[in-house]
C-alpha cells in the first residue's frame, strides 16, 4: 500500500470516526431532553437554567469549528 492510500484510508477512517460521534451526540441530546420533559416543572427549571444543560441541547454539529 503507497503512502496515499495509507493516508486516505486513515482519513475515511477518521471521517466515519467523526460522523458516528456526531450520531451520539445527537441520540444523546434527544434522550436528555426526553429525561427532563418527564420532570416537574419545578426540577425542570432547575435542571435546564443550568449552563452545561444548554451547552448541551444547544450544541450543533459545526460548533467545534468556531
Amino acid at each position: 500500500m503507497n503512502k496515499d492510500s495509507k493516508y486516505t484510508l486513515e482519513l475515511i477512517k477518521k471521517e466515519k470516526q467523526i460522523a458516528d460521534l456526531y450520531a451520539l451526540i445527537d441520540t444523546l441530546q434527544v434522550n436528555l431532553r426526553t429525561a427532563v420533559s418527564y420532570l416537574s416543572e419545578e426540577d425542570k427549571d432547575n435542571v435546564v437554567n443550568v449552563q452545561s444543560y444548554k451547552w448541551c441541547t444547544n450544541w450543533k454539529q459545526g460548533d467545534e469549528k468556531l
